[in-house]
């Protein structure tokens, strides 16, 4: 019968912890245990070891009663003897009082594959006769996740470092400086969304009968990252080893393509480019135009504007792709040339809109006064005040050639 105490609260009765109920106790938790004496044998386990001991056919009955567990612990070879015997150890400074509790997480091969485990090992309070529980928690699941944490780390580590290396050979391929040749003012510059990109500018002098042309490229790589970034790299070196030898600017574009589209056959990926030639002595202008969006031309005197287009495949589609040699003569002093990738005009805010060419026309337009540098940066400042903040998706390269 239930009483009150002084404080109103009912009494429980003490819990009465039978062997029945002790053995209830063990045979309800996951962990493998084992109660053993003080030199290792097993008196007692629970269900969880008994199938653990069944499934790994140890020694002895299924209950492994009698069965002197460091013993056993001790006779372990192979690649487990290691942590067999370290087990072992740290369950006998238990025993004899050396420590409190002795916990171990281990592997272990069994007839059903590679198990991780958790030992733990504690003295029974008694002074006499000495007894102590040892417990093994199955933590494969665990490790294994763990594990596999480890490897998408070490997986990411990788792939970084082999951004940071493409990026920094992207990096290095890009102009440096920009370039100076009399009566031309030019300024370039790519800003990457990613660590490394597929766009790319080029400025290459060319010396033709005593006289200096700039050619100036800008192309967009399908794509980004490292495969883009190599792709850049390899567009790029296949021009300028192109450009050595003789040749109209539209046969330069055709051979490039060629050898660009038996290297990219069945991959899907492709490359638009412009490639501009600028006489600024003849004030003349020439150019081919391979997938990429037109260049835009502004004359400042007339406040007018013009694409600079023409028909052309993105290089590394069709292999047999006829170029088209664009030529403009009359190449007014003052007048501006802008040439960029999609992200340009593209680029998006927060609310979905593009930009937009007119709006960079209009800046062209407000800044026609300054030099290539000044439009260009005014140009950037404003897709960055348009993005607002919103993440960029694709990479902004621009450059902009003004007549002196």
């Amino acid at each position: 019968m239930n009483h009150n105490n002084k404080d109103g609260r009912q009494e429980i009765p003490p819990l009465d912890f039978s062997s029945a109920l002790a053995k209830a106790v063990l045979n309800s938790l996951s962990a493998n245990i084992a109660i053993i004496d003080e030199i290792g044998v097993i008196l007692e386990t629970n269900r969880a070891w008994r199938n653990y001991a069944n499934i790994n056919q140890m020694e002895g009955a299924n209950d492994s009663i009698g069965v002197n567990y460091l013993e056993l612990c001790d006779a372990t070879t192979g690649k487990e003897a290691r942590d067999a015997r370290k087990v072992a150890a740290g369950i006998r400074s238990v025993i004899k009082g050396e420590i409190r509790e002795f916990m171990y997480d281990y592997p272990c091969h069994g007839p059903d594959g590679r198990h991780f485990y958790y030992v733990r090992a504690v003295r029974v309070a008694e002074e006499r006769p000495v007894r102590a529980v040892v417990s093994h928690e199955d933590i494969t699941a665990l490790k294994l996740a763990e594990e596999a944490v480890r490897k998408r780390e070490q997986e990411r580590d990788r792939l970084r470092h082999s951004l940071e290396l493409a990026r920094e050979v992207q990096q290095i391929l890009l102009p440096k400086n920009n370039p100076r040749i009399s009566g031309l003012d030019v300024a370039g510059k790519s800003i990457y969304c990613d660590e490394t990109g597929g766009d790319y500018y080029d400025f290459i002098n060319l010396l033709e009968n005593n006289r200096e042309k700039l050619c100036v490229v800008v192309g967009d790589v399908a794509g980004h990252g490292i495969s883009s970034a190599l792709l850049m790299a390899s567009v790029r070196s296949a021009l300028r080893q192109r450009l050595a030898s003789p040749g109209s600017i539209s046969q330069i574009i055709g051979d490039v393509n060629h050898q660009l589209a038996g290297d990219l056959a069945d991959s899907g990926q492709f490359v638009t480019l412009f490639f501009l030639a600028v006489d600024p002595v003849k004030e003349i202008v020439e150019w081919v135009r391979a997938g990429h969006e037109p260049a835009i031309f502004y004359d400042p005197a007339a406040n007018g504007f013009l694409e600079l287009a023409g028909s052309g495949m993105a290089l590394g589609v069709d292999g047999n792709c006829q170029y088209e040699n664009n030529r403009k003569d009359d190449f007014p002093r003052g007048s501006i040339i802008v040439i960029g990738t999609d992200g340009v005009w593209e680029t998006r805010n927060a609310s979905g809109q593009m930009l937009g060419r007119a709006t960079i026309c209009d800046i062209i337009r407000n800044n026609s006064t300054g030099g290539a540098d000044d439009i260009m940066e005014a140009i950037i400042e404003q897709i960055k005040k348009f993005r607002a903040g919103a993440e960029p998706e694709d990479d902004v390269t621009l450059v902009v050639i003004k007549l002196l």
